[in-house]
């Protein structure tokens, strides 16, 4: 029995589900349980299995309160190794209760192992619109998270990280390799990408895909070129997801902790 109690946005919700693929492979005998608890309320609940074709682990009556049990064991008993709630890496090998989150890419499958459920002829004039300049120009989308980053809770942790600084010499060495670069603007922030980067006349920017309807930005990022992500597992996933990239620049500085960056980034993509 292994239980996996998933967390977070989208963005963490499909690096849970990779790590959760892994241990199936790992452990094809096991038995695997999800918990979707509270947690996920902080943003817009469990989404994965809305926006993309998954089979998640299954939820039964009993799961919270085992796990709550194991929670509870921890705290007597810090050393247990009962519990893997490490999230940059798989720490314990034989835990039963795992926080799935791990923040490591030797845990993606290196083969397609996530399908959209987006049907495009569906989609709102204006993503329509989008996703043809998208796939006819060269297309670069850039993403800048501010919103939530900049609250007490966060600022300390990612203030300083994606600067104007960061994202215009990103700007600029795209220039370099793409020529006639359409630069495609995601953000809670959209003044603030006006006022401070050098984009360009030929620019979109996406402002109208809002609250449960915001991972149609990832769906479009996907579609794109290029790519600069911020220090965002949403734009990692539109990097990492649907066409493949001739270009992704991301940021060297991904948070300010003495653990150092998390091990997500593929060899070809330019760190700044």
């Amino acid at each position: 029995m292994k239980i996996l109690v998933f967390t977070g946005g989208l963005g963490n919700q499909i690096f849970e589900y990779a790590f959760y693929l892994y241990l199936k492979k790992r452990f094809p005998d096991e038995h695997f349980y999800g918990l979707y608890g509270k947690k996920l309320k902080e943003h817009y609940g469990l989404e994965i299995d809305k926006w993309f074709q998954v089979e998640l682990p299954r939820q039964t009556w009993w799961v919270l309160p085992v796990t709550g049990l194991f929670y509870i064991y921890k705290q007597f008993f810090p050393t247990s190794q009962w519990l893997d709630l490490n999230q940059l890496d798989w720490i314990h090998e034989k835990a039963k209760v795992f926080f799935p989150f791990k923040f490591n890419k030797r845990f993606i499958p290196d083969v397609e192992w996530l399908k959209w459920k987006v049907e495009e002829e569906a989609l709102s004039d204006k993503n329509k619109m989008a996703l043809k300049d998208i796939r006819q120009a060269n297309s670069c989308f850039i993403h800048v998270r501010r919103g939530d980053y900049l609250s007490p809770t966060f600022k300390s942790l990612f203030e300083g990280c994606c600067t104007s600084e960061y994202y215009n010499s990103a700007i600029k060495t795209i220039k370099l390799k793409i020529p006639k670069v359409k630069f495609v603007c995601f953000s809670d922030d959209i003044q603030w990408m006006r006022q401070n980067l050098d984009l360009g006349k030929d620019t979109l920017f996406v402002n109208w895909n809002t609250g449960a309807n915001s991972p149609l930005d990832m769906y479009l990022m996907s579609k794109c070129k290029c790519g600069i992500i911020a220090n965002s597992t949403f734009s990692y996933w539109g990097a990492r997801l649907g066409r493949t990239k001739e270009c992704i620049i991301y940021p060297k500085k991904w948070w300010n902790s003495d653990k150092g960056n998390p091990d997500i980034f593929l060899e070809h993509w330019i760190g700044l």
